[in-house]
């Protein structure tokens, strides 16, 4: 659970840096699996490539991880994480998208400036949150995440005219440096990005999104509402029944669109996200 203090800098800034919040133990696991994501071809269709002046393509992103790894299913099911979710939307929430940020030594892709999602619900102030796992230090010299703090609460922004006018370093951005462990938990509303990553330093950012109900439940049919929210319950019992974490409580999560669920387990790991 988020105390006051960290809940009021969330909605005033727009995002949350939480400390030492992801245990060593799962951190390794999560670094074995994506080494091994990274050379395995059968995650090639869900993986994108950035082209180099030299003709060679370097990974820059793995999407629906879940998927692809137990391991990334046990972590889903971390009752921390869960509960960090519910401090900030209560019970009444569901998964939208997943994705790991990986920028590869020397050659890391830059990840523009941006604002989350497609805006398809319009300028809404309430579009889902990111809560980002840091696997190794994330550093200025490896292309670390840069936000504007308070931007989340203006609506829908004309980026491409700030560029214009200020060029990419954009008045008012800061950088948020992290260790291993660590998790920035931000509004998909804010404004935020990440320069090259020059250096000899690996940086990868498991990303786990989320939606309070309310913000998809007239965008989305119930089915498909439904495929993503089966995600939660079937973690939590993956963890549990992995044997990783005995002397742990699972999250106690009520899903609400069970009744409408069609379709096999393969259909939830790889039901679209609920983008908005």
């Amino acid at each position: 659970m988020l105390s006051l203090n960290q809940l009021a800098h969330y909605q005033e800034h727009g995002y949350l840096v939480l400390k030492n919040w992801i245990s060593e133990q799962e951190i390794q696991l999560m670094r074995d699996d994506v080494d091994h994501m990274i050379q395995d071809k059968s995650t090639a269709k869900d993986a994108a490539f950035t082209p180099l002046a030299d003709g060679r393509k370097v990974i820059n992103r793995i999407s629906r991880q879940l998927a692809h790894s137990e391991t990334m299913r046990h972590i889903y099911g971390n009752p921390r994480m869960l509960s960090t979710i519910e401090s900030i939307y209560g019970s009444d929430f569901l998964p939208f998208a997943e994705s790991i940020v990986i920028k590869m030594p020397t050659d890391g892709a830059p990840f523009p400036w941006h604002q989350d999602g497609t805006f398809k619900t319009g300028p809404q102030p309430e579009r889902g949150l990111n809560f980002g796992i840091y696997l190794y230090p994330s550093t200025e010299a490896n292309g670390c995440l840069y936000i504007i703090p308070g931007s989340h609460a203006r609506g829908q922004i004309d980026i491409s005219a700030l560029i214009e006018q200020h060029g990419q370093h954009l008045p008012d951005a800061i950088p948020v440096p992290t260790q291993p462990g660590d998790v920035i938990v931000h509004s998909r509303n804010l404004i935020h990005g990440s320069f090259p990553n020059t250096s000899p330093d690996l940086r990868v950012t498991v990303y786990f999104g989320f939606h309070a109900r309310a913000t998809v439940q007239t965008v989305y049919p119930l089915d498909h509402i439904a495929k993503r929210e089966a995600v939660i319950p079937f973690c939590i019992r993956s963890r549990a029944d992995s044997g990783h974490f005995p002397n742990e409580s699972p999250f106690n999560y009520q899903p609400r669109a069970h009744d409408h669920l069609t379709g096999s387990l393969d259909d939830i790991l790889n039901a679209p996200g609920l983008s908005v």
